[in-house]
């Protein structure tokens, strides 16, 4: 009877779950460094925001980049069309300089006949007429920028004039003394150089050949 009645007790008796101390030591409390674990991770992974300004600064980097190379472009490019103006007009300002060159031996003849005319009797309308012709065609010349330049009486400067031969003369050594051919300047470049002779001592020829 009494197993019966203790079995019916046990049966009946509701199961009740321990508060208070007892449930501390059965489940301890999680702390709060143990529960951060997943909350760090997701403070690594980059806010909107934060995606943005980083977005912001990459392309600000790429447009300073791009900014320096054009204006490194740009100079090249300035470089290049001032050089270009340069070549161009140098080309317009001597660019007949080959045919204004082929055209002084004409002057040249004229200039003969002119002297030589001069030695002659009897030809004087002849003279007019070729001297005419003559400055006229110095003038067309002086035009397009090509004129003689003066050789008599200056030191012998091997840029300008070409010594065909050297004479005594009562002058300093190296000046020029006489003109066989005259020199010509195209704009401020040497068309042709003047044929000249050059002074030299006197007994100079004599003193060399006695060596």
């Amino acid at each position: 009877m009494n197993e019966k009645n203790n079995k019916k007790e046990q049966k009946g008796r509701v199961p009740v779950e321990l508060v208070g101390e007892g449930a501390g030591r059965e489940e301890p409390p999680v702390e709060k460094g143990e529960a951060k674990e997943p909350e760090s991770a997701e403070k690594k992974e980059q806010t909107p925001l934060e995606k943005l300004q980083a977005q912001l600064e990459e392309k600000t980097r790429n447009a300073s980049e791009y900014f320096d190379k054009w204006l490194r472009l740009r100079a090249e490019f300035e470089n290049f069309k001032k050089r270009m103006l340069k070549e161009k007009s140098e080309v317009m300002k001597f660019g007949n300089e080959s045919l204004l060159k082929a055209l002084l031996p004409t002057l040249d003849n004229l200039e003969r006949a002119i002297n030589h005319g001069k030695d002659l009797t009897q030809t004087a309308p002849l003279l007019e007429g070729v001297e005419i012709i003559y400055k006229h065609f110095l003038n067309t010349l002086e035009r397009f920028g090509v004129k003689p330049f003066p050789a008599v009486g200056e030191l012998f400067d091997p840029e300008k004039h070409e010594a065909i031969s050297q004479e005594e003369s009562d002058q300093e050594p190296n000046r020029v003394i006489s003109e066989v051919l005259k020199g010509y300047l195209f704009h401020d470049r040497l068309l042709r150089p003047a044929k000249v002779i050059v002074s030299k001592t006197k007994g100079e020829q004599k003193a060399e050949e006695a060596k």
